[in-house]
């Protein structure tokens, strides 16, 4: 039996795939003993693919540009998200994007995908962000909620399991990233451990499309196991089943990356570095099914 650690870096349901796979018995049919490790952190899980700590992972495209830049050698095996989720919540008393000006905007580090989304639809939206708008940097994505529920910001980006929870809190929800096409979450190796171990990396994108498809099928057990790792969710019936409706839209079926949201999300880090402005999106993809 093939043993393997796969790479989650945030407690996301648009990471739970091996997961439900797990739950569903999809590993085990394919005779891969697995250990999940969420690291909690985007840039962390980038590292333990390089390193090999967990071989196979699903980062965010960022993290996965820089860490090309870095000189590392990742690549994408299959696209599980190719276009971002986010939703901007706020005070109850923003009902719009133009009652943004003069507010208080939570944003991560501009290099992660929350800030990197954040940024780009700021200057879509067409404001100044050293005039128009106080941006306020938590750092990491994961305190923007509690920011919000403490008064620190009038309205921060978030990622839906905590967007809704806002939402359900009484924070109203002003706007989307559904409008950008930036790859959000790819499923990545390191070309060297695809040479060694091609077939083994088949299997799990394999197993990948088959969660999705458990995923899509099966709510009532998909339910059920999202719940046991987002307890927060589960204690909010109608947020979690909004979320799941959610991630059963964006799922791509058949794993297939995106060129197109690739090329996006590079042109954006372009921005913050411009060698990812000389990087094709399909040199960035290994076909493996």
């Amino acid at each position: 039996m093939d043993q393997i650690k796969i790479g989650i870096g945030v407690s996301s349901i648009g990471r739970f795939l091996p997961l439900i796979g797990l739950a569903a018995g999809l590993f085990e049919r394919e005779n891969i003993a697995v250990e999940v490790v969420n690291r909690q952190d985007e840039e962390k899980i980038v590292d333990d693919i390089v390193a090999g700590v967990t071989p196979v992972g699903t980062p965010n495209a960022p993290s996965l540009i820089f860490s090309l830049l870095a000189g590392n050698d990742l690549v994408i095996v299959g696209g599980v998200l190719n276009r971002p989720a986010f939703f901007l919540a706020g005070n109850p008393s923003i009902k719009n994007i133009v009652d943004l000006k003069g507010k208080r905007i939570g944003i991560n580090q501009p290099r992660r995908m929350a800030g990197m989304v954040m940024l780009a639809l700021l200057r879509r939206w067409g404001f100044d962000i050293e005039k128009d708008l106080t941006l306020v940097d938590l750092g990491l994505n994961d305190r923007s909620l509690e920011a919000l529920r403490d008064n620190q910001l009038d309205a921060a980006l978030l990622p839906p399991e905590k967007a809704f929870l806002a939402e359900a809190e009484g924070c109203s929800i002003i706007a989307d990233s559904f409008e950008l096409d930036f790859h959000w979450v790819p499923l990545a190796t390191t070309r060297r451990f695809l040479s060694d171990n091609r077939q083994l990396v088949a299997n799990i994108a394999g197993v990948y499309v088959e969660s999705i498809q458990f995923f899509k099928t099966q709510p009532e057990k998909t339910l059920k196991e999202i719940g046991r790792w987002l307890p927060a969710l589960a204690n909010k019936p109608e947020v979690l089943a909004k979320c799941y409706r959610l991630f059963t839209d964006h799922f791509e079926d058949s794993l297939t990356p995106s060129v197109t949201s690739i090329s996006s999300i590079l042109k954006d880090a372009a921005l913050q570095d411009s060698r990812a402005g000389g990087i094709r999106a399909e040199s960035m993809i290994e076909k493996v099914l």
